[in-house]
């Protein structure tokens, strides 16, 4: 499906996430601070180590690691609606998955049958913007959510002004879309993230996003470097 398709069909996204699961790590590990940036989202949250997280939008388990670091004796639950991507993950953590550390999902972030107040913590790293209806996704999140829990959206979310938004242009035509279609073969998925980071919240906006859906104590915070001006972190804790 083209990209612009799947701008206005997201249901259709993991199908094109299936066709890179098996390069998506590679070409995520070329890109300068990716890991080290969902290390730092995930210290942000300030977790006392003994929380069952929710890991949504998984992927590979990019994100599932970097909890993992943050939960020496706490559970993850990881989430993802891509059968490539899964498998993958699966592959990484077969040890935890063994002792209970770590179980992963196949299931819809937008369909989430998790019972009401059943996690202390969500991180979920570029998926809200992947979501056909954000405001209906974080009612989904808040209701999953114990009272105090804490929620962290890791996405590429554009400062609001004209430079941030011919900067993530720059960077993914001239960087991003080039590299990771040699890499992988297929170019929508790609194609598709630079659209569809153009067109998504700002930092200000995803946080009046959770102080409308029950969240206090929101906080956005930029990420260093390069990365300042269009990566962000977003937190924000449930209503007791």
């Amino acid at each position: 499906m083209a990209a612009i398709q799947l701008i206005h069909q997201k249901s259709e996204v993991p199908k094109e996430f299936n066709r890179v699961s098996k390069s998506y790590d590679f070409a995520t590990k070329m890109s300068q601070g990716y890991q080290d940036d969902l290390i730092a989202s995930a210290k942000r949250m300030n977790l006392t180590g003994n929380e069952k997280l929710l890991d949504l939008c998984c992927g590979t388990g990019k994100s599932t690691l970097a909890c993992l670091n943050e939960l020496p004796s706490g559970t993850i639950v990881g989430v993802d609606n891509s059968e490539g991507m899964l498998r993958e993950a699966n592959k990484k953590f077969s040890n935890e998955i063994q002792t209970g550390k770590i179980s992963f999902v196949l299931r819809d972030a937008m369909q989430l049958d998790f019972a009401d107040n059943s996690f202390d913590a969500v991180f979920m790293a570029y998926g809200l913007r992947n979501m056909p209806d954000y405001d209906k996704a974080i009612k989904g999140i808040h209701r999953i959510l114990k009272p105090g829990g804490k929620l962290c959206i890791h996405d590429y979310s554009l400062n609001e002004n004209i430079f941030a938004k011919i900067y993530w242009a720059v960077l993914g035509y001239g960087f991003i879309l080039p590299f990771c279609t040699l890499m992988s073969g297929s170019a929508n998925i790609y194609l598709y993230l630079i659209k569809s980071v153009l067109s998504f919240l700002s930092p200000k906006q995803i946080t009046n996003l959770l102080e409308q859906n029950g969240f206090t104590q929101v906080v956005a915070e930029p990420h260093n470097s390069w990365r300042k001006p269009i990566l962000h972190s977003v937190i924000g804790i449930k209503k007791g």
